[in-house]
């Protein structure tokens, strides 16, 4: 209690000589202070004593701020979306039964027919593509062999023979598998990264042979299943399919395929390219909703993935386009065989590599970005995009140590 009185007597004191230095014009700064701290322990006197607060600049707030996490940019996505895209190559063989000859010749090939693909769950090997690409109506084939033949077996009478001698031809001459009586022996080859175009002539061609586990015609729904199994030292990337009932029209998408052009022939190089473009709008076609977009693809694009601004596929390229616009079997109708079918759509390490040594590099952290890139090829050697950015971040880092000796 005492305590308390000697307090309340000090602090009146120490007012009176304020008030008195008030009217002179000035305050002493210790003096200032002193008042403050007498106020300050009066008040720890009565409630006990307070934490004191840190400094603004050591602040708790300042001291524990992290690092902010990269962003990933709609080029970064499309960049890992790119290893997952695949060419798909489709011819048909049969032998020709000559009932003039009473014999059996060939093998004949039909045309060899290209497109584009994208994996989608690299475990299983599972891809999917436009089924016009891979799907070829009997009667077609069946005319393009004969005319094979007939040009190689009758040069002199083959521009002369008449409607009606072109359908005898195509009643009486049988076209067949060398291994089925029923069907013509169907090739299927995908191949990743750079492509060969033409048939596969060499087992060190980087074909992959593709088994059709379920397809819809492209009068209807024009998507088919396929099925490869990865080579050693070539593991799969993937990409995931989004919501297309999420797009609306002016949303931008890119497009990743292997455009066809007159002068693909047996042994160029073909490369996926990446175009953009805009949603058009949804229109009917044969009973089903199909998206369309305003864009540059070509038909070495059909069965090829179109992405939207995260980097995943609302839609596929289907047949149909008039130079100007293209159409999407969009990403539900993808689902929906996939689900049929039993097949989840995954990502795989591979893809999980990529995408840290591209954050990695994007963040100027070039040792790390090199240690995923090397992870990438341990799995896939083929990665030629792992390869760039391995080469990237190498010249990333020889330039920081040369900038740091300096």
């Amino acid at each position: 209690m005492k305590k308390n009185l000697l307090a309340y007597f000090f602090v009146l004191i120490l007012s009176l000589i304020l008030i008195i230095f008030l009217f002179s014009g000035c305050i002493p700064k210790n003096l200032a202070q002193s008042l403050a701290t007498a106020q300050q322990g009066q008040q720890q006197g009565q409630n006990g004593p307070t934490q004191q607060s840190l400094p603004a600049e050591t602040s708790a707030e300042q001291t524990t701020q992290a690092t902010p996490a990269y962003q990933l940019t709609a080029k970064d996505l499309v960049i890992l979306a790119q290893p997952a895209i695949c060419s798909v190559t489709s011819y048909y063989s049969a032998l020709v039964y000559d009932p003039n000859k009473a014999d059996y010749f060939g093998p004949y090939y039909s045309y060899v027919y290209y497109g584009t693909g994208f994996c989608v769950n690299p475990s299983t090997g599972h891809v999917l593509t436009a089924a016009h690409v891979v799907d070829i109506p009997e009667v077609d084939l069946k005319w393009q062999v004969l005319d094979q033949y007939i040009f190689e077996a009758y040069p002199d009478y083959y521009y002369d023979l008449t409607e009606q001698e072109w359908n005898w031809i195509y009643e009486n001459y049988k076209v067949v598998g060398q291994t089925s009586d029923t069907k013509l022996d169907h090739e299927v080859l995908i191949q990743f990264n750079q492509a060969i175009s033409g048939l596969a002539t060499s087992i060190n061609t980087p074909y992959m042979r593709a088994e059709i586990v379920d397809f819809s015609p492209w009068e209807q729904r024009d998507i088919a299943i396929l099925k490869i199994q990865a080579q050693t030292g070539g593991a799969l990337s993937s990409v995931i399919i989004g919501e297309s009932g999420m797009m609306e029209t002016l949303d931008e998408v890119s497009i990743i395929g292997y455009p066809w052009t007159s002068e693909v022939g047996q042994d160029n190089i073909l490369n996926p390219t990446v175009t953009t473009g805009r949603v058009s709008g949804k229109i009917m076609i044969g009973g089903t909703e199909v998206l369309q977009i305003q864009g540059d693809a070509r038909p070495g694009n059909s069965g090829g993935p179109v992405l939207d601004s995260n980097g995943m596929v609302i839609g596929m390229l289907t047949m149909g386009t008039d130079e100007t616009n293209n159409y999407l079997r969009p990403a539900s109708d993808l689902k929906e065989m996939l689900n049929r079918n039993g097949v989840q759509n995954s990502l795989g390490l591979v893809d999980e590599e990529f995408k840290q040594g591209l954050i990695n590099y994007r963040m100027g952290n070039y040792m790390e970005a090199i240690n995923h890139f090397n992870a990438v090829l341990n799995l896939n050697q083929r990665h030629l995009i792992a390869q760039e950015y391995r080469s990237k971040a190498q010249q990333g880092a020889t330039s920081a140590t040369t900038q740091a000796n300096q």
